[in-house]
């Protein structure tokens, strides 16, 4: 039996799209993981000396280097890569390609950050960005960001090649069918709600002045960080917090509907599972939201509250067990795991067959 060829996998931290992304590459490549992320942010040279180590130890026997993100934790395998020619790739997600000074959202905020996301964009291998508005589109959903966002417009002589790779799931995780949905129910889930800039950043805000209109709906917002008690709430919001993938897919199958009205998102594995699950998505116009929603969702394309409570309401007036049916399949067809191995694996023995 031949021995897998090694891939060094590096990641800022463990996340539920990391893991995803973990257990693909695992079916074919023997994964070293090197998880970046330091416990303070003094300690980010410490953990570059770390992984400099990491590095010398693991790059004369590997295949291919691969980054989920682009970041500090970037830097040191892109010049390893060019230095012991090897082919790099970072999975552009979407923080590291936004701009939105005023939530101070996205790499490019941060001078010495958006350094380190310029030359690891510059100078990898290849891109994979999970959706082709994270190299440039632009942007009209919210003043709040840059009319142009994606990576080619805040990075200078970007030329980078790049291949579009959406992220993939496993439909048999979730149920769909013969479930009993909470009528006129709306659900939303971020991590850290009420913290810093998420409510702004993830619509919370939005969702929170729209939901009076509608005394007949729930609005459940999983993902309350703890200690976070909001001084107001109309009655009809219900404040959970963050919840495992079990609970998780226990809510996604009891809502009717799924709320994913980001400032900004690039590829966002909730609203897939929760369409998986048979919920309906409402969602913004921003990066991939359109295209994941698709013909059985609704889309608002300009942040406002008024404009939101005209979509619920056209969402609510729909035939909710047709979407339902719809989002499912839709996800299914376009978005599954099996999908973004494929494109993955032949785009790395492009690279490694060089």
């Amino acid at each position: 039996m031949n021995e897998q060829p090694k891939l060094l996998f590096f990641f800022p931290n463990r996340s539920s799209f990391v893991e995803r992304d973990l257990s693909l590459l695992q079916s074919r490549y023997r994964v070293i993981p090197f998880e970046f992320n330091p416990s303070l942010k003094i300690l980010i040279p410490f953990r570059f000396v770390v992984q400099f180590i990491f590095l010398c130890r693991h790059i004369f026997s590997t295949e291919l280097l691969v980054c989920q993100l682009a970041a500090w934790h970037s830097v040191l395998p892109v010049i390893f890569s060019k230095l012991f020619r090897k082919p790099s790739i970072i999975f552009l997600a979407g923080t590291d390609c936004a701009f939105f000074p005023s939530i101070r959202y996205g790499n490019f905020c941060k001078p010495a950050l958006a350094r380190a996301t310029a030359f690891s964009a510059r100078n990898a291998t290849h891109l994979a960005p999970k959706h082709l508005s994270l190299i440039r589109a632009p942007y009209t959903y919210h003043p709040s960001g840059f009319p142009e966002q994606g990576i080619a417009c805040f990075v200078s002589n970007f030329a980078t090649p790049y291949t579009v790779i959406p992220n993939g799931f496993d439909a048999s995780e979730y149920i769909s069918a013969n479930v009993h949905r909470q009528p006129h129910s709306f659900l939303t889930v971020a991590a850290g709600i009420g913290t810093s800039n998420i409510s702004q950043l993830k619509g919370i805000d939005l969702i929170l002045q729209t939901a009076v209109r509608f005394p007949q709906c729930t609005f459940t917002l999983a993902g309350v960080a703890k200690g976070v008690r909001f001084a107001e709430l109309p009655g009809n919001i219900i404040c959970l917090p963050a919840q495992s993938q079990q609970q998780l897919r226990a809510l996604y199958a009891s809502h009717q509907y799924y709320l994913q009205l980001s400032l900004s998102e690039g590829f966002p594995n909730a609203v897939c599972e929760a369409m998986l699950s048979g919920c309906v998505p409402v969602v913004s116009d921003v990066n991939a939201l359109p295209d994941i929603a698709g013909s059985c969702g609704f889309v608002l394309r300009k942040y406002g509250a008024e404009e939101l409570e005209a979509l619920i309401n056209r969402a609510l007036a729909a035939d909710v067990e047709a979407l339902s049916a719809q989002a499912a399949q839709h996800i299914r067809e376009n978005y599954s795991a099996q999908q973004r191995q494929t494109k993955l694996f032949e785009l790395f023995d492009k690279l490694t067959s060089v």
